[in-house]
């Protein structure tokens, strides 16, 4: 089921394929612990690409026939996926109150 939409599976034919009747397969997906367990094993699938989608990054940032727009974006996955990159730019602001008679004072001098 972790495969199911790589190899194009529904979830009639993995019933079929693991010898039970299709609802039970919905009656699965209704559990939480099915769920849980699931979500770990597709996790779990998903980290092991971790190692070959850098070993990609790696070869598309040294390849000199690689254009430099498309290792910068290489660059910038990498660097979003160790937090090192926020799409988000902080601003710190400093305000001071002022009353009616500083603004006017400040008005006067422009």
């Amino acid at each position: 089921m972790v495969y199911k939409d790589v190899n194009g599976m529904s979830n009639e034919m993995i019933a079929k394929e693991i010898g039970v009747n299709p609802s039970t397969i919905y009656d699965w997906k209704k559990k939480e612990g099915f769920n849980k367990e699931l979500m770990r094993q597709s996790e779990e699938v998903q980290r092991s690409f971790l190692a070959d989608t850098y070993s990609q990054l790696r070869m598309i940032i040294n390849n000199d026939k690689v254009k430099s727009g498309n290792k910068l974006k290489a660059i910038e996955l990498v660097l979003k996926n160790q937090g090192r990159l926020k799409d988000v730019q902080e601003s710190h602001v400093t305000t001071e109150e002022k009353g009616l008679d500083g603004l006017l004072d400040e008005l006067k001098k422009m």
